[in-house]
């Protein structure tokens, strides 16, 4: 039996810097003969099959998506050719695993920050345009399972209200242009 542990700590098999990741978070074993089971090791984020988190032994096929804090393990290439393969150091990751490195998925907090942004800025310059940007951008956040998604509601209520910002600017200078 090959058993792979997984974690932040440098004394494990697969090592991931990501900040919901436990020193000690879980762990993968073969049993030899192609079937695979995975063990969350007490972490304190938990371990998830699928998007379900696991309890206890769980057996796993070469489908099943693991994910640990905010990183997607590639699993299947932990078992190369019958031994772990460890990884390196990349700037301030470490990873291991066959070559292949996982990376920690965004968090989704793009979308909202640039709503946000693009909603405050237009407060002060070029509303309309701006608001339309931030109520797009802050709507695609919404919508998306994002970590931090209020930074997309309030993106997209500035941009509502840089909008309506923007018509009663255009109006004033309108019906002052039309009093010239």
């Amino acid at each position: 039996m090959r058993i792979i542990k997984i974690g932040k700590d440098i004394h494990n098999d697969i090592v991931i810097n990501d900040g919901y990741v436990s020193h000690f978070h879980c762990q993968i074993m073969d049993d030899g003969s192609g079937h695979y089971k995975i063990a969350d090791t007490g972490s304190t984020n938990g371990t998830f099959v699928n998007n379900m988190r696991i309890y206890g032994e769980t057996p796993l096929s070469p489908t099943d998506v693991i994910r640990v804090g905010n990183t997607t393990l590639p699993w299947q290439s932990y078992f190369n050719n019958g031994h772990v393969s460890n990884g390196g150091s990349y700037g301030d990751r470490s990873y291991g695993g066959g070559g292949y490195n996982p990376t920690p998925n965004s968090g989704g907090i793009g979308m909202g920050i640039t709503a946000l942004s693009c909603g405050v800025v237009g407060l002060f310059l070029f509303p309309l345009i701006l608001g339309i940007i931030a109520t797009i951008f802050g709507g695609i956040s919404m919508h998306r399972k994002e970590r931090l998604k209020g930074l997309g509601i309030a993106g997209f209520v500035l941009g509502l209200v840089d909008i309506i910002l923007g018509i009663i600017v255009i109006a004033a200078v309108g019906s002052i242009m039309w009093e010239l």
